[in-house]
């Protein structure tokens, strides 16, 4: 089964599956998705996709099981782009055990690992019956775990893969994204007294919101660490002798379990008035709409963990619950009222690189715990 994993992803790597929201040139995941519906077809695995947006469809393979609970593996589809490379991204190759291409840990290893369990117990009729699901669009709105959190009856829990390590994380940041704007009004800088300049009232904006920022450090969380606020885009002016009218950031907000968008929203809009209130003439306010992923946390001792978790002391000597700052399609998962863990091999630290690869004994592992959850659950 090893090499037969690692045929498997070097075959998912060499699908250019770049997110066409990222990158007009993206292959996107129509063929990938269709490859692996012509690899569950050929092994008797009952396979459907299910449309999303467009041509984009998720692919939901499935092994029946003896109750009426289904358990949900799922790994996305798509990548980043690959700019920057000296080799070709989308031709795998191995050096010292680690299998390197874009998406090789990211998550095409989750993937390719998941199926594999879910043609090694084909024959058997597991406990709870098995979908392992490919996903679309997972690295910009995470769309296609939207439309899996819609399918009834609901899925009773899931395991996501993404490069943990073979750790098992039960709890992860969200975030809420938004642009703010300051409108001023414009004049010929010789006589700047005559405009309101926009940049000088978002400068001041900024200010307020690293302050928001420090205080926001102090509030951490015990697994995921504590909550952030980055101003991560700015423009404004038209020229150099102008006073700039318009000024534009945009900021991201990271949001820990316990933590809503509406109320980190709350907090920077309150920042927004007591700048007007002293700046009556310009207008600062938060363009919609805004971006929202939801933290993950999930409950210690419920089935789902304590399954993983078992599977994982069994199999990789790991299993303690961890928590990690990035998100994953667990938070649409996870609002859709589906309990989630998030699992996979590789490293975080490899995701969205130039040289990605995933190390192939990680790979032996992570199909010994999915087929062992597929299992036991």
């Amino acid at each position: 089964m090893p090499e037969a994993i690692t045929s498997l992803l070097e075959r998912l790597i060499r699908f250019d599956s770049v997110n066409p929201s990222l990158d007009p040139a993206g292959g996107g995941e129509s063929a990938i998705g269709a490859y692996i519906a012509d690899f569950c077809r050929e092994r008797k695995i009952k396979c459907q996709l299910q449309q999303v947006d467009g041509e984009r469809c998720n692919v939901l393979a499935s092994v029946a099981g003896g109750s009426d609970e289904t358990l949900l593996f799922v790994a996305h589809l798509d990548t980043v782009p690959a700019r920057g490379w000296i080799r070709n991204p989308f031709e795998p190759y191995t050096v010292d055990n680690r299998l390197y291409g874009r998406g090789a840990c990211d998550t095409k290893a989750s993937l390719a690992v998941m199926l594999a369990a879910l043609d090694s117990i084909r024959r058997e009729q597991p406990r709870t019956t098995i979908v392992v699901a490919g996903t679309i669009d997972e690295e910009y709105r995470k769309a296609g775990a939207r439309a899996l959190g819609r399918i009834e009856p609901r899925f009773a829990g899931a395991v996501v893969g993404e490069p943990t390590g073979l750790e098992m994380v039960v709890a992860h940041k969200g975030s809420i994204r938004w642009q703010i704007e300051a409108t001023g009004r414009a004049a010929h800088s010789s006589m700047p007294e005559r405009g309101l300049n926009a940049i000088e009232v978002m400068a001041d904006v900024i200010l307020r919101l690293k302050q928001l920022n420090a205080a926001l450090r102090a509030r951490p969380h015990p697994l995921t660490g504590p909550p952030s606020l980055t101003v991560s885009l700015i423009e404004g002016g038209t020229d150099i002798c102008t006073v700039p009218a318009r000024c534009l950031i945009s900021v991201d907000r990271r949001l820990v379990p316990g933590e809503s968008p509406a109320v980190a929203f709350g907090e920077v809009n309150s920042i927004l008035r007591d700048v007007m209130v002293e700046e009556p003439s310009i207008t600062v306010h938060a363009v919609a709409p805004a971006i929202a992923d939801l933290p993950v946390s999930a409950v210690p001792g419920t089935r789902l963990v304590s399954v993983a978790q078992e599977a994982c002391a069994r199999h990789a000597g790991t299993g303690a619950p961890r928590g990690v700052p990035y998100g994953t399609d667990a938070s649409e998962l996870n609002a859709a009222g589906i309990p989630c863990v998030i699992l996979g091999p590789g490293s975080i630290e490899q995701a969205h690189t130039i040289d990605e690869y995933v190390e192939l004994a990680q790979l032996d592992k992570a199909f010994e715990i999915y087929r062992d959850i597929m299992q036991t659950y």
